[in-house]
Protein backbone atom coordinates (compact mmCIF):
# COMPACT_ATOMS: atom_id res chain seq x y z
CA UNK A 1 0.00 0.00 0.00
CA UNK A 2 1.54 3.31 -0.50
CA UNK A 3 2.24 5.71 1.83
CA UNK A 4 1.05 9.41 2.20
CA UNK A 5 2.16 11.51 5.00
CA UNK A 6 1.15 14.87 4.26
CA UNK A 7 -1.91 16.72 4.03
CA UNK A 8 -3.11 19.72 1.55
CA UNK A 9 -2.81 23.03 2.98
CA UNK A 10 -4.71 25.93 1.67
CA UNK A 11 -2.35 28.71 1.63
CA UNK A 12 -4.51 31.00 -0.71
CA UNK A 13 -8.34 31.80 -0.91
CA UNK A 14 -10.12 34.16 -3.47
CA UNK A 15 -13.22 35.49 -2.30
CA UNK A 16 -15.60 38.27 -2.98
CA UNK A 17 -13.03 40.57 -0.90
CA UNK A 18 -10.37 39.74 -2.82
CA UNK A 19 -7.47 37.38 -1.75
CA UNK A 20 -6.91 35.64 1.89
CA UNK A 21 -3.41 34.55 2.68
CA UNK A 22 -2.31 32.06 4.88
CA UNK A 23 1.27 33.46 5.59
CA UNK A 24 1.89 30.91 8.70
CA UNK A 25 1.20 28.03 6.61
CA UNK A 26 3.57 29.01 4.03
CA UNK A 27 6.23 29.37 6.66
CA UNK A 28 5.83 26.23 8.24
CA UNK A 29 6.59 24.44 4.90
CA UNK A 30 9.36 26.63 3.35
CA UNK A 31 11.19 27.33 6.21
CA UNK A 32 11.00 24.05 7.81
CA UNK A 33 14.30 23.42 8.65
CA UNK A 34 14.78 20.89 6.37
CA UNK A 35 13.82 23.15 3.69
CA UNK A 36 14.38 26.68 4.11
CA UNK A 37 18.36 26.67 3.02
CA UNK A 38 17.73 24.40 -0.09
CA UNK A 39 16.92 24.94 -3.31
CA UNK A 40 13.75 24.67 -4.40
CA UNK A 41 12.02 22.84 -6.63
CA UNK A 42 8.12 23.22 -7.34
CA UNK A 43 6.05 21.44 -9.60
CA UNK A 44 2.64 23.24 -9.98
CA UNK A 45 -0.78 22.42 -12.18
CA UNK A 46 -2.87 24.54 -13.52
CA UNK A 47 -5.54 24.58 -15.68
CA UNK A 48 -9.61 23.74 -16.68
CA UNK A 49 -11.56 23.37 -13.62
CA UNK A 50 -13.11 19.11 -13.56
CA UNK A 51 -10.04 17.67 -15.91
CA UNK A 52 -8.53 16.01 -13.67
CA UNK A 53 -5.36 17.77 -12.25
CA UNK A 54 -5.65 16.62 -8.49
CA UNK A 55 -6.50 13.07 -9.95
CA UNK A 56 -2.57 13.65 -11.69
CA UNK A 57 -0.84 15.30 -8.92
CA UNK A 58 -1.98 12.48 -6.11
CA UNK A 59 -0.49 10.06 -8.95
CA UNK A 60 2.46 12.26 -8.63
CA UNK A 61 2.50 12.25 -5.12
CA UNK A 62 2.49 8.38 -5.16
CA UNK A 63 5.85 8.28 -7.31
CA UNK A 64 7.58 10.90 -5.13
CA UNK A 65 7.02 8.70 -1.56
CA UNK A 66 8.11 5.96 -3.46
CA UNK A 67 11.36 7.33 -4.63
CA UNK A 68 11.97 10.03 -2.48
CA UNK A 69 12.51 10.74 1.38
CA UNK A 70 10.57 13.51 2.94
CA UNK A 71 10.57 15.76 6.24
CA UNK A 72 7.39 13.74 7.26
CA UNK A 73 9.43 10.46 6.38
CA UNK A 74 12.66 10.47 7.03
CA UNK A 75 13.36 7.28 7.44
CA UNK A 76 12.14 6.64 4.00
CA UNK A 77 14.08 4.02 1.90
CA UNK A 78 13.92 3.87 -1.87
CA UNK A 79 11.57 0.45 -3.14
CA UNK A 80 13.83 -1.58 -5.64
CA UNK A 81 11.15 -2.77 -7.97
CA UNK A 82 9.92 -2.68 -11.66
CA UNK A 83 8.77 0.27 -13.04
CA UNK A 84 4.81 0.81 -11.93
CA UNK A 85 5.50 -0.35 -8.52
CA UNK A 86 5.45 2.97 -7.71
CA UNK A 87 1.62 3.16 -8.26
CA UNK A 88 0.39 0.90 -5.18
CA UNK A 89 -1.96 -1.53 -5.33
CA UNK A 90 -4.00 -2.19 -8.36
CA UNK A 91 -7.25 -2.01 -6.11
CA UNK A 92 -5.62 1.01 -3.83
CA UNK A 93 -7.84 3.93 -3.54
CA UNK A 94 -5.98 7.30 -4.44
CA UNK A 95 -5.20 9.68 -1.71
CA UNK A 96 -4.08 13.22 -1.63
CA UNK A 97 -5.51 16.19 -2.98
CA UNK A 98 -9.27 16.03 -2.90
CA UNK A 99 -11.00 15.04 -6.35
CA UNK A 100 -13.83 13.89 -7.80
CA UNK A 101 -15.50 13.14 -10.93
CA UNK A 102 -18.14 15.32 -11.99
CA UNK A 103 -19.19 18.70 -12.88
CA UNK A 104 -18.49 20.90 -9.13
CA UNK A 105 -15.99 22.51 -8.36
CA UNK A 106 -13.47 20.25 -5.89
CA UNK A 107 -10.13 22.45 -5.45
CA UNK A 108 -10.14 25.87 -4.25
CA UNK A 109 -7.69 28.58 -4.09
CA UNK A 110 -3.78 27.59 -4.30
CA UNK A 111 -2.70 24.38 -2.28
CA UNK A 112 0.43 23.34 -0.87
CA UNK A 113 1.08 19.76 0.16
CA UNK A 114 2.34 19.73 3.20
CA UNK A 115 5.28 16.97 3.24
CA UNK A 116 8.04 18.48 1.08
CA UNK A 117 10.22 15.48 -0.61
CA UNK A 118 13.67 16.01 -0.27
CA UNK A 119 16.45 14.86 -3.21
CA UNK A 120 20.55 15.24 -2.61
CA UNK A 121 21.93 14.64 -5.44
CA UNK A 122 25.79 13.00 -5.93
CA UNK A 123 27.37 16.69 -6.45
CA UNK A 124 25.94 17.59 -2.85
CA UNK A 125 23.61 19.70 -4.39
CA UNK A 126 20.20 19.45 -1.58
CA UNK A 127 17.13 19.77 -2.84
CA UNK A 128 13.41 20.34 -1.59
CA UNK A 129 10.52 19.59 -3.76
CA UNK A 130 7.40 20.82 -3.35
CA UNK A 131 3.94 20.08 -4.90
CA UNK A 132 1.24 23.05 -5.73
CA UNK A 133 -2.50 22.49 -7.08
CA UNK A 134 -4.47 25.24 -7.99
CA UNK A 135 -8.49 26.21 -8.46
CA UNK A 136 -9.98 25.01 -11.57
CA UNK A 137 -10.11 27.57 -14.03
CA UNK A 138 -13.20 28.92 -16.14
CA UNK A 139 -15.87 27.68 -14.24
CA UNK A 140 -19.42 29.53 -13.44
CA UNK A 141 -18.11 30.87 -9.88
CA UNK A 142 -14.69 32.48 -10.28
CA UNK A 143 -14.00 35.67 -12.27
CA UNK A 144 -12.05 36.16 -15.03
CA UNK A 145 -9.65 38.18 -12.60
CA UNK A 146 -9.49 35.49 -9.99
CA UNK A 147 -8.63 32.94 -13.44
CA UNK A 148 -5.95 35.31 -14.39
CA UNK A 149 -4.32 35.59 -10.76
CA UNK A 150 -4.18 32.08 -10.05
CA UNK A 151 -2.15 31.29 -13.61
CA UNK A 152 -0.39 34.16 -12.97
CA UNK A 153 0.43 33.64 -9.00
CA UNK A 154 0.98 29.77 -9.70
CA UNK A 155 3.59 30.48 -13.28
CA UNK A 156 5.27 33.04 -10.91
CA UNK A 157 5.88 30.32 -8.25
CA UNK A 158 6.53 27.33 -9.54
CA UNK A 159 9.34 25.98 -11.50
CA UNK A 160 7.66 23.18 -12.82
CA UNK A 161 4.13 24.59 -14.42
CA UNK A 162 1.79 22.16 -15.76
CA UNK A 163 -1.56 23.63 -17.73
CA UNK A 164 -3.73 20.80 -17.81
CA UNK A 165 -6.01 20.81 -21.14
CA UNK A 166 -8.58 18.38 -22.67
CA UNK A 167 -8.46 17.13 -26.01
CA UNK A 168 -6.56 19.45 -27.92
CA UNK A 169 -4.76 22.64 -26.95
CA UNK A 170 -6.80 25.63 -28.78
CA UNK A 171 -5.54 29.23 -29.76
CA UNK A 172 -7.51 30.61 -26.97
CA UNK A 173 -6.04 28.44 -24.14
CA UNK A 174 -2.45 29.78 -25.70
CA UNK A 175 -3.67 33.08 -24.16
CA UNK A 176 -3.46 31.31 -20.37
CA UNK A 177 -0.09 32.03 -21.15
CA UNK A 178 -0.66 35.86 -21.74
CA UNK A 179 0.92 36.50 -18.50
CA UNK A 180 4.31 34.79 -18.95
CA UNK A 181 4.62 36.42 -22.39
CA UNK A 182 3.97 39.63 -21.64
CA UNK A 183 5.80 39.30 -18.76
CA UNK A 184 8.98 37.94 -20.92
CA UNK A 185 8.52 40.87 -23.38
CA UNK A 186 8.98 43.71 -20.63
CA UNK A 187 11.59 42.07 -18.74
CA UNK A 188 13.61 41.75 -22.37
CA UNK A 189 12.37 45.37 -23.05
CA UNK A 190 13.50 46.65 -19.71
CA UNK A 191 16.60 44.67 -18.97
CA UNK A 192 18.40 44.76 -22.15
CA UNK A 193 21.27 42.56 -20.73
CA UNK A 194 19.64 39.78 -19.31
CA UNK A 195 20.24 36.68 -21.10
CA UNK A 196 18.52 33.90 -19.66
CA UNK A 197 14.34 33.32 -19.73
CA UNK A 198 12.44 34.66 -16.55
CA UNK A 199 10.50 31.00 -15.75
CA UNK A 200 11.78 27.42 -15.86
CA UNK A 201 9.87 24.81 -17.09
CA UNK A 202 6.25 24.51 -18.75
CA UNK A 203 4.39 21.40 -19.90
CA UNK A 204 1.59 21.41 -21.77
CA UNK A 205 -0.55 18.14 -20.36
CA UNK A 206 -3.11 17.18 -22.98
CA UNK A 207 -6.09 14.88 -21.85
CA UNK A 208 -8.30 12.44 -23.78
CA UNK A 209 -6.24 13.12 -26.85
CA UNK A 210 -8.23 11.78 -29.61
CA UNK A 211 -5.08 11.53 -32.60
CA UNK A 212 -2.56 9.43 -31.71
CA UNK A 213 -2.20 8.05 -35.84
CA UNK A 214 -1.00 11.77 -36.18
CA UNK A 215 0.67 12.48 -32.72
CA UNK A 216 1.74 9.40 -30.55
CA UNK A 217 0.89 9.33 -27.08
CA UNK A 218 3.15 10.38 -24.66
CA UNK A 219 6.05 13.24 -24.81
CA UNK A 220 7.86 12.40 -28.06
CA UNK A 221 4.39 12.62 -29.87
CA UNK A 222 3.48 15.69 -27.27
CA UNK A 223 6.90 17.61 -28.60
CA UNK A 224 6.28 17.01 -32.38
CA UNK A 225 2.71 18.13 -31.67
CA UNK A 226 4.22 21.44 -29.69
CA UNK A 227 6.56 22.32 -32.16
CA UNK A 228 4.10 22.34 -35.42
CA UNK A 229 1.70 23.94 -33.05
CA UNK A 230 4.29 27.19 -32.13
CA UNK A 231 5.09 27.61 -35.75
CA UNK A 232 4.23 31.14 -36.56
CA UNK A 233 2.35 31.30 -40.08
CA UNK A 234 1.43 34.30 -42.16
CA UNK A 235 -2.06 34.13 -41.73
CA UNK A 236 -2.29 34.36 -38.15
CA UNK A 237 -3.13 37.42 -36.13
CA UNK A 238 -0.62 39.28 -34.49
CA UNK A 239 -1.80 38.28 -31.18
CA UNK A 240 -1.45 34.39 -32.21
CA UNK A 241 2.28 35.55 -33.74
CA UNK A 242 3.38 37.90 -30.36
CA UNK A 243 2.19 35.09 -28.04
CA UNK A 244 4.25 32.10 -30.19
CA UNK A 245 7.27 34.38 -30.63
CA UNK A 246 7.25 35.41 -26.51
CA UNK A 247 6.15 31.73 -25.28
CA UNK A 248 9.85 30.73 -26.65
CA UNK A 249 11.30 33.27 -24.59
CA UNK A 250 9.24 32.93 -21.60
CA UNK A 251 10.94 29.17 -20.44
CA UNK A 252 13.79 27.17 -20.34
CA UNK A 253 11.86 23.87 -21.21
CA UNK A 254 8.99 23.81 -23.53
CA UNK A 255 7.03 20.31 -23.23
CA UNK A 256 3.97 18.79 -24.15
CA UNK A 257 2.52 15.00 -22.97
CA UNK A 258 -0.76 13.66 -24.56
CA UNK A 259 -2.44 11.08 -22.51
CA UNK A 260 -5.43 8.95 -23.69
CA UNK A 261 -8.72 8.68 -22.42
CA UNK A 262 -8.67 6.99 -19.30
CA UNK A 263 -11.76 4.96 -19.67
CA UNK A 264 -15.14 5.44 -18.62
CA UNK A 265 -15.28 4.09 -15.22
CA UNK A 266 -12.32 6.99 -14.49
CA UNK A 267 -14.25 9.40 -16.79
CA UNK A 268 -17.98 9.06 -15.55
CA UNK A 269 -18.13 7.12 -12.39
CA UNK A 270 -18.93 9.49 -9.59
CA UNK A 271 -17.70 6.83 -7.17
CA UNK A 272 -14.84 6.21 -8.85
CA UNK A 273 -11.90 6.26 -6.05
CA UNK A 274 -8.66 6.41 -8.23
CA UNK A 275 -7.88 2.64 -8.39
CA UNK A 276 -5.75 2.27 -11.26
CA UNK A 277 -7.21 -1.12 -11.88
CA UNK A 278 -10.05 0.57 -13.12
CA UNK A 279 -7.96 2.71 -15.85
CA UNK A 280 -7.72 1.48 -19.29
CA UNK A 281 -4.35 0.29 -20.27
CA UNK A 282 -3.31 2.74 -23.02
CA UNK A 283 -4.04 5.03 -20.09
CA UNK A 284 -2.00 3.45 -17.17
CA UNK A 285 0.66 2.66 -19.70
CA UNK A 286 0.87 6.47 -20.33
CA UNK A 287 0.58 7.89 -17.70
CA UNK A 288 3.34 5.55 -15.73
CA UNK A 289 5.83 7.02 -18.42
CA UNK A 290 4.66 10.47 -18.34
CA UNK A 291 5.26 10.56 -14.07
CA UNK A 292 8.62 9.16 -14.51
CA UNK A 293 9.61 10.94 -17.15
CA UNK A 294 8.21 14.13 -15.53
CA UNK A 295 9.97 13.67 -12.25
CA UNK A 296 12.86 11.84 -12.87
CA UNK A 297 15.49 13.41 -10.90
CA UNK A 298 17.68 14.93 -14.17
CA UNK A 299 14.12 16.63 -15.01
CA UNK A 300 14.09 18.03 -11.28
CA UNK A 301 14.62 22.32 -12.67
CA UNK A 302 15.17 24.26 -9.53
CA UNK A 303 13.22 27.97 -9.14
CA UNK A 304 14.84 30.91 -10.15
CA UNK A 305 14.24 34.52 -10.44
CA UNK A 306 16.69 36.53 -12.53
CA UNK A 307 18.63 33.04 -13.24
CA UNK A 308 19.28 33.12 -8.88
CA UNK A 309 18.16 29.74 -7.55
CA UNK A 310 15.80 29.97 -5.08
CA UNK A 311 15.88 28.32 -1.62
CA UNK A 312 13.05 28.09 0.61
CA UNK A 313 13.19 30.70 2.37
CA UNK A 314 14.00 32.93 -0.62
CA UNK A 315 11.23 31.62 -2.50
CA UNK A 316 9.07 32.97 0.80
CA UNK A 317 9.82 36.30 0.94
CA UNK A 318 9.11 36.46 -3.14
CA UNK A 319 5.93 35.08 -3.09
CA UNK A 320 4.72 36.92 0.35
CA UNK A 321 5.68 40.03 -2.08
CA UNK A 322 3.79 39.06 -4.98
CA UNK A 323 0.86 38.18 -2.67
CA UNK A 324 0.83 41.55 -1.35
CA UNK A 325 0.83 43.21 -5.08
CA UNK A 326 -2.49 41.00 -6.12
CA UNK A 327 -4.20 42.09 -2.75
CA UNK A 328 -3.67 45.49 -3.19
CA UNK A 329 -4.91 45.67 -6.83
CA UNK A 330 -8.02 44.02 -8.30
CA UNK A 331 -5.97 43.38 -12.01
CA UNK A 332 -1.75 42.96 -11.50
CA UNK A 333 0.05 43.35 -14.45
CA UNK A 334 3.23 42.02 -15.67
CA UNK A 335 4.65 45.34 -14.95
CA UNK A 336 4.24 45.28 -11.70
CA UNK A 337 5.37 42.16 -10.90
CA UNK A 338 8.49 42.68 -12.73
CA UNK A 339 9.27 45.97 -10.41
CA UNK A 340 8.32 43.80 -7.24
CA UNK A 341 10.24 41.39 -8.38
CA UNK A 342 13.13 43.48 -9.30
CA UNK A 343 12.79 45.83 -6.20
CA UNK A 344 13.51 42.39 -4.30
CA UNK A 345 15.94 41.16 -6.22
CA UNK A 346 17.64 44.95 -6.46
CA UNK A 347 17.25 45.34 -2.57
CA UNK A 348 18.60 41.75 -1.58
CA UNK A 349 21.47 42.53 -3.51
CA UNK A 350 22.27 45.70 -2.00
CA UNK A 351 22.21 44.10 1.17
CA UNK A 352 24.37 41.09 0.23
CA UNK A 353 27.07 43.94 -0.90
CA UNK A 354 26.28 46.61 2.12
CA UNK A 355 26.85 43.13 3.66
CA UNK A 356 30.35 42.11 2.48
CA UNK A 357 31.20 45.70 3.03
CA UNK A 358 30.46 45.07 6.74
CA UNK A 359 32.19 42.17 6.83
CA UNK A 360 35.14 43.83 5.10
CA UNK A 361 35.12 46.48 7.98
CA UNK A 362 34.42 44.37 11.01
CA UNK A 363 37.76 42.23 9.55
CA UNK A 364 40.16 44.91 9.37
CA UNK A 365 38.81 47.29 12.18
CA UNK A 366 41.06 46.23 15.28
CA UNK A 367 43.44 47.46 13.12
CA UNK A 368 42.33 51.09 13.09
CA UNK A 369 43.92 53.22 15.37
CA UNK A 370 43.75 56.65 13.67
CA UNK A 371 41.26 58.74 11.64
CA UNK A 372 43.34 58.55 8.66
CA UNK A 373 42.73 54.63 9.35
CA UNK A 374 39.54 54.77 9.43
CA UNK A 375 39.29 56.69 5.80
CA UNK A 376 41.53 53.80 4.34
CA UNK A 377 39.44 50.89 5.57
CA UNK A 378 36.42 52.36 4.88
CA UNK A 379 37.34 53.33 1.08
CA UNK A 380 39.09 49.71 0.39
CA UNK A 381 35.94 48.35 1.77
CA UNK A 382 33.27 50.59 0.14
CA UNK A 383 35.41 50.06 -2.86
CA UNK A 384 34.93 46.36 -3.14
CA UNK A 385 31.30 46.59 -2.02
CA UNK A 386 30.96 48.41 -5.30
CA UNK A 387 32.89 45.86 -7.37
CA UNK A 388 30.58 43.25 -6.02
CA UNK A 389 27.84 44.75 -7.19
CA UNK A 390 28.94 45.41 -10.38
CA UNK A 391 30.00 41.87 -11.24
CA UNK A 392 27.03 40.25 -9.52
CA UNK A 393 24.06 39.41 -11.75
CA UNK A 394 21.19 42.35 -11.35
CA UNK A 395 17.98 43.10 -12.84
CA UNK A 396 16.31 46.57 -14.32
CA UNK A 397 17.50 49.25 -16.92
CA UNK A 398 21.06 50.99 -16.92
CA UNK A 399 19.09 53.87 -14.89
CA UNK A 400 17.30 51.31 -12.74
CA UNK A 401 21.18 49.59 -11.54
CA UNK A 402 22.97 53.26 -11.53
CA UNK A 403 19.84 54.06 -8.79
CA UNK A 404 20.77 50.88 -7.10
CA UNK A 405 24.30 51.39 -7.06
CA UNK A 406 23.95 55.04 -5.66
CA UNK A 407 21.74 53.66 -2.92
CA UNK A 408 24.14 51.33 -1.84
CA UNK A 409 26.79 53.59 -1.69
CA UNK A 410 24.47 56.46 0.05
CA UNK A 411 23.83 53.43 2.42
CA UNK A 412 27.93 52.51 2.70
CA UNK A 413 28.19 56.43 3.86
CA UNK A 414 25.94 56.77 6.02
CA UNK A 415 26.81 53.69 8.29
CA UNK A 416 30.17 55.10 7.74
CA UNK A 417 29.39 58.27 8.85
CA UNK A 418 27.86 55.98 12.24
CA UNK A 419 30.75 53.76 12.66
CA UNK A 420 33.54 56.48 11.93
CA UNK A 421 32.05 58.60 14.92
CA UNK A 422 31.59 55.15 17.39
CA UNK A 423 35.17 54.15 16.69
CA UNK A 424 36.69 58.01 17.02
CA UNK A 425 34.62 57.66 20.17
CA UNK A 426 36.59 54.21 21.19
CA UNK A 427 39.66 55.64 19.82
CA UNK A 428 39.83 58.59 22.33
CA UNK A 429 38.12 56.67 25.17
CA UNK A 430 40.88 53.99 24.70
CA UNK A 431 43.67 56.62 24.28
CA UNK A 432 42.16 58.33 27.81
CA UNK A 433 42.27 54.79 28.89
CA UNK A 434 45.90 54.08 27.75
CA UNK A 435 46.95 57.30 29.22
CA UNK A 436 45.61 56.67 32.53
CA UNK A 437 46.94 53.35 32.62
CA UNK A 438 50.09 54.38 31.93
CA UNK A 439 50.13 57.09 34.29
CA UNK A 440 48.85 54.59 36.81
CA UNK A 441 51.29 52.36 35.60
CA UNK A 442 53.98 55.16 36.32
CA UNK A 443 52.80 55.99 39.56
CA UNK A 444 52.86 51.79 40.31
CA UNK A 445 56.00 52.26 39.06
CA UNK A 446 57.33 54.90 41.15
CA UNK A 447 55.84 53.60 43.89
CA UNK A 448 57.35 50.03 43.11
CA UNK A 449 60.80 51.96 42.42
CA UNK A 450 60.58 53.55 46.00
CA UNK A 451 59.53 50.76 47.63
CA UNK A 452 62.39 48.64 46.17
CA UNK A 453 64.67 51.61 47.08
CA UNK A 454 63.56 51.34 50.76
CA UNK A 455 63.58 47.52 50.54
CA UNK A 456 67.13 47.90 49.64
CA UNK A 457 68.23 50.79 51.70
CA UNK A 458 66.63 48.36 54.58
CA UNK A 459 68.56 45.62 53.43
CA UNK A 460 71.65 47.79 53.49
CA UNK A 461 71.15 48.57 56.72
CA UNK A 462 70.40 45.01 57.97
CA UNK A 463 74.10 44.09 56.08
CA UNK A 464 75.36 46.82 57.62
CA UNK A 465 74.36 46.25 61.05
CA UNK A 466 75.35 42.37 60.24
CA UNK A 467 78.50 43.74 58.96
CA UNK A 468 79.43 45.67 61.80
CA UNK A 469 78.41 42.68 64.17
CA UNK A 470 80.32 40.37 62.52
CA UNK A 471 83.65 42.89 62.64
CA UNK A 472 82.29 43.20 66.18
CA UNK A 473 82.65 39.62 66.62
CA UNK A 474 85.69 39.11 64.62
CA UNK A 475 87.30 41.78 66.96
CA UNK A 476 86.11 40.42 70.47
CA UNK A 477 87.56 36.63 68.82
CA UNK A 478 90.70 38.29 68.35
CA UNK A 479 91.27 40.02 71.45
CA UNK A 480 90.31 36.65 73.09
CA UNK A 481 92.59 35.04 70.63
CA UNK A 482 95.43 37.70 72.36
CA UNK A 483 93.97 36.96 75.54
CA UNK A 484 94.56 33.56 74.86
CA UNK A 485 97.75 33.89 73.48
CA UNK A 486 98.75 36.09 75.94
CA UNK A 487 97.73 33.66 78.82
CA UNK A 488 99.59 30.78 76.87
CA UNK A 489 102.65 32.97 76.79
CA UNK A 490 102.30 33.99 80.91
CA UNK A 491 101.62 29.69 81.29
CA UNK A 492 104.60 29.02 79.29
CA UNK A 493 106.57 31.96 81.23
CA UNK A 494 105.34 30.14 84.30
CA UNK A 495 106.55 26.80 83.22
CA UNK A 496 109.89 28.07 82.31
CA UNK A 497 110.60 29.91 85.48
CA UNK A 498 109.52 26.95 87.18
CA UNK A 499 111.59 24.49 85.27
CA UNK A 500 114.03 27.26 85.80
CA UNK A 501 113.50 27.09 89.49
CA UNK A 502 113.29 23.90 89.50
CA UNK A 503 116.82 23.41 87.66
CA UNK A 504 118.48 26.50 89.73
CA UNK A 505 117.08 24.41 92.94
CA UNK A 506 118.27 21.06 91.31
CA UNK A 507 121.64 22.94 90.36
CA UNK A 508 121.48 24.24 94.00
CA UNK A 509 121.20 20.89 95.26
CA UNK A 510 123.48 19.65 93.22
CA UNK A 511 126.10 22.22 94.50
CA UNK A 512 125.10 21.84 98.01
CA UNK A 513 125.60 18.03 97.26
CA UNK A 514 128.85 18.77 95.89
CA UNK A 515 129.44 20.80 98.33
CA UNK A 516 128.84 18.30 100.96
CA UNK A 517 130.46 15.57 99.19
CA UNK A 518 133.57 18.13 99.14
CA UNK A 519 133.47 18.54 103.20
CA UNK A 520 132.61 14.90 103.52
CA UNK A 521 135.87 14.16 101.28
CA UNK A 522 137.51 16.90 103.46
CA UNK A 523 136.77 15.97 106.15
CA UNK A 524 137.82 12.13 105.45
CA UNK A 525 141.24 13.61 104.65
CA UNK A 526 141.68 15.48 107.61
CA UNK A 527 140.43 12.65 109.38
CA UNK A 528 142.61 10.65 107.88
CA UNK A 529 145.61 13.04 107.91
CA UNK A 530 144.47 12.90 111.56
CA UNK A 531 144.48 9.46 112.10
CA UNK A 532 147.83 9.52 109.93
CA UNK A 533 149.53 11.62 112.09
CA UNK A 534 148.54 9.79 114.79
CA UNK A 535 149.98 7.01 113.63
CA UNK A 536 153.03 8.41 112.62
CA UNK A 537 153.44 10.08 116.54
CA UNK A 538 152.85 6.46 117.40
Amino acid sequence: MSQIYGEPLTIIKFNSNGIDFNKALLDEILLHEKVKDRKVVILAIAGAFRKGKSFFLDYCLRFLYANFKSIKNANHTKINCANNCWMGNQDEPLRGFSWRSGTARETTGIIFWSDVFLYDNPSGEKLAILVVDTQGLFDNETSTADNSKILSLSTLLSSIQILNLHGVVQEDQLQYLQFATEYAKFTSNHDTKQSFKPFQSFLFLVRDWNNPDEYDFGFEGGQKYLDDLLIIKPNHPEESKSVRTYIKSSFDKLSCCLLPYPGKIVARDSNYDGRWSSMDEDFKTELIASISKLLRVENLQTKKINNIEMTGEMISEYFQQFISLYQENSTVQPNSIYEATLSKFMIALVAICFGSYKAFVNKNVSSINDDAAISRVHNSSKEAALTKFNTERKMGTSDDINNYRENLSKKIENDFLEWKAIKLANIMRVKEEKRKAEEAAKEAEQIRLERLENERKAQEKIAQLERENREREAEAARQREILRQQQIAIQAELERQRIAEAERQREIEEQKRIEAERAAEAERARHRKKKKKKCSVM
